[in-house]
């Protein structure tokens, strides 16, 4: 039964993973202001729910300094991996970033085979397959807006570098969720990141003036990442009390699956009336890369 609900709450965060980058795509603001308001979002998200779960009694943890070290580690990595993605969605669109984004699911299995040694139960020849046909299919779903338009090169290296920095978060998420802590992981990790966020901004802008000014409906919309982010986290982490991290970031791959439907019928980044060879067979791939993992 435990296995069955591991399994429930890693499609459920595969869920939150593809909806907390839609409001990106809607929000014309400047990457870094934007990363402000969604780490911010991430941030409340996690004090109010920190406060519930501990005045409810659900939590009753306590996080050493090692940990916290960890989890303020594990925000850095996590406000560079959104703001790069950020940047890569700007330049290659929804669909194509997540299909390179997507390489986060064999980096993050190579990564737990040998840091929490589940080489031991995993098939290392089949982690490399899924790796290869995770690629193809990101290539395969590479489609072109207009017959003579390139595409940006520069975004497609931007969302693999995310991929690694998302595929090491959630290593450390693992790492401390393996330690008994649940409940509290998210605050530390939130508060890092928005810190993180403002402090880059300061550096580049040398105020907070430029961030605080942008459109309410901007600064709502990345709220609103946030807030679908924690959620992504959360079920993530219990997923990870029932299963072993290989296996939740499989079925967490799905979410490309969510993605590239959004970037289609959504955002009509591709026509599906004159892809829909291509795509049909990038999807199917994404199957099969999950599929042999399992």
């Amino acid at each position: 039964m435990e296995q069955i609900i591991g399994y429930l709450l890693a499609i459920t965060t595969s869920i939150f993973f593809s909806i907390y980058v839609i409001p990106k795509k809607l929000v014309k603001e400047k990457t870094m202001y934007y990363t402000v308001f969604l780490t911010f979002g991430f941030f409340v998200t996690s004090a109010v729910l920190y406060i519930f779960f501990k005045v409810t009694g659900i939590c009753k943890e306590t996080v050493p300094i090692s940990i916290a070290m960890i989890l303020i580690v594990r925000g850095l990595f996590w406000f560079l991996s959104v703001y790069i993605y950020a940047i890569a969605i700007d330049k290659i669109g929804v669909s194509r970033a997540t299909q390179y984004q997507s390489l986060k699911t064999p980096f993050g299995v190579i990564l737990t085979l040998f840091f929490l040694e589940e080489f031991l139960v995993t098939n290392v020849t089949v982690v490399l397959l899924s790796t290869v046909l995770t690629f193809i299919s990101a290539i395969v779903l590479t489609i072109k807006k207009a017959p003579n338009k390139k595409i940006d090169k520069i975004g497609i290296v931007y969302a693999i570098i995310s991929a690694i920095l998302l595929a090491t978060t959630n290593l450390l998420q693992k790492i401390v969720t393996n330690q008994g802590i649940v409940y509290s992981q998210h605050i530390f990790t939130a508060i890092a990141s928005f810190l993180f966020a403002c402090c880059y901004v300061l550096l580049k802008d040398k105020s907070m003036k430029n961030a605080i000014i942008i459109a309410r409906k901007s600064k709502v919309l990345a709220f609103s990442g946030g807030l679908a982010f924690y959620f992504a986290s959360f079920f993530q982490a219990l997923a990870y009390k029932r299963l072993l991290a290989s296996i939740v970031t499989i079925i967490v791959q799905i979410s490309a699956i969510w993605s590239i439907l959004i970037g289609i019928t959504i955002f009509k980044e591709i026509d599906f009336k004159k892809h829909w060879k291509r795509i049909s067979l990038g999807i199917i791939t994404i199957i099969l890369s999950i599929l042999i993992l399992m």
